[in-house]
């Protein structure tokens, strides 16, 4: 798609971008993202951390990670590229402190600043879940599984302030974003998976069919010049001719769509057409139910007739569920109790508690918690499926939260077999939901 912008309309249009009359041209470009939150368990403990550390106040998820990855929608994302001639490159945020001790400026002056923008985070796409998260990951990384830890892909447009198009690779890689496909960075399937081994029979290709890197560039803009008549002599007689004279009007031509904008639109369409409790994971909506449980908590002389809800709910069948931690400020609860640190579990089907989300899980709860005085928050979250009998009841805790990330599965059975009669167990490997 083309455009043309006359003298009129150049400086509206600037204003949407960084292109600028001095360099007469301005490019923008368009990628897939991976969406990776931190492993639970090194956000949880950390390096060096004991297994006793206090839980953190918020858990990495995917809602998570789109805020931090829309942060530079407002910001400009910056790092230092090492001197190299050798790939995968190396970001950091910050020349190292070895690298100042020993070269000093002079050496620091080498590693490139590197700095560019992100001006458009798209709607988030699922990859493990349900069926057109599965169809979207096969169709993006082939039959071989999506890279270890991805659980969504997000497509970004960006303007580069310096550099060239490989920068983007590296600092969003950096930032713990590679971008889908890229084989140096972390963002395609590598050959440690048993589908490759089976089936590549000792081929050569450490990657199999995910080197298809999602970057475009989506705009391309550059100043279109007048053209004046002029004459001039050749040789004894005068001839017509045009000049080029430069000027402020701008050619623009647009794609509309990469090669994965038709995976994309296959996912939303089918997405569209699954049940309710196949859902998987809806921002706007999780965010709106939480906003409406941030009560401000009661007074301390508010009346104190009202119990704890129990810390254990668990829902029949394969549901989805939610852990939270709530804290009485005051050192000491309704019940007298001075473990101020309480813990709640609770499983519901979407019948039950009117959604398909794991907001919509949390939400009763955590109305209830702030409104007897507690600071309450969702420390994760994922599926337990629980079967109840006679003789012995049995609830077995995987998978995570897209909204909240993946809850301490060995904490959650530890405190459904602690305040109930249910055996339970667990599960933490990747790609469970």
């Amino acid at each position: 798609k083309s455009n043309n912008d006359d003298d009129d309309s150049s400086s509206s249009s600037s204003s949407k971008s960084s292109r600028s009359s001095s360099c007469g041209i301005h490019k923008s470009y368009r990628c897939l993202v991976c969406i990776a939150p931190p492993p639970h368990d090194n956000e949880r403990k950390g390096e060096g951390a004991s297994a006793t550390s206090a839980p953190p106040a918020t858990i990495a998820s995917m809602a998570s990670e789109i805020n931090r990855l829309k942060q530079y929608t407002d910001t400009i994302m910056k790092h230092f590229l090492e001197p190299s001639i050798r790939s995968p490159k190396r970001f950091v945020s910050t020349v190292p402190e070895d690298v100042l001790a020993v070269e000093g400026d002079d050496k620091a002056a080498s590693w490139a600043e590197c700095l560019l923008r992100i001006t458009n985070v798209s709607e988030v796409c699922t990859v493990v879940g349900n069926d057109p998260s599965r169809g979207l990951a096969r169709d993006l990384w082939g039959d071989y599984g999506k890279p270890e830890g991805c659980i969504a892909v997000a497509e970004c447009e960006i303007e580069l302030l310096t550099g060239r198009t490989h920068q983007i690779r590296g600092q969003l890689a950096a930032e713990g974003f590679p971008l889908v496909g890229d084989v140096q960075y972390g963002g395609a399937v590598p050959n440690t998976s048993s589908l490759y081994k089976e089936r590549c029979k000792g081929r050569a290709e450490s990657f199999l069919d995910s080197e298809c890197l999602a970057l475009q560039c989506r705009k391309l803009e550059f100043l279109d010049p007048h053209h004046r008549a002029v004459s001039e002599m050749d040789g004894s007689s005068w001839v017509a001719d045009k000049k080029a004279i430069r000027s402020e009007r701008w050619n623009s031509f647009t794609l509309d769509g990469a090669f994965w904008s038709p995976f994309v639109d296959r996912y939303h369409a089918e997405s569209a057409k699954i049940s309710s409790s196949e859902a998987t994971s809806s921002l706007a909506v999780e965010e709106a139910l939480l906003l409406q449980t941030k009560l401000e908590p009661r007074s301390e002389d508010a009346s104190t007739t009202c119990k704890l809800p129990p810390k254990v709910l668990l829902s029949q069948g394969s549901n989805k569920y939610i852990v939270i931690r709530a804290v009485f400020p005051t050192g000491s609860d309704d019940d007298g109790d001075d473990n101020v640190e309480q813990w709640f579990v609770r499983s519901a089907s979407p019948e039950e508690c009117g959604g398909p989300y794991h907001a919509n899980v949390a939400e009763t709860l955590l109305q209830q918690l702030r409104s007897l005085g507690y600071t309450a928050a969702v420390m994760g979250g994922g599926r337990i499926d629980f079967m109840k009998n006679d003789e012995v009841s049995h609830a077995h805790v995987f998978g995570f939260s897209y909204g909240f990330g993946e809850g301490d599965h060995e904490k959650v059975a530890a405190i459904i077999e602690q305040y109930t009669d249910v055996v339970a167990t667990f599960d933490s490997s990747d790609g469970l939901y």
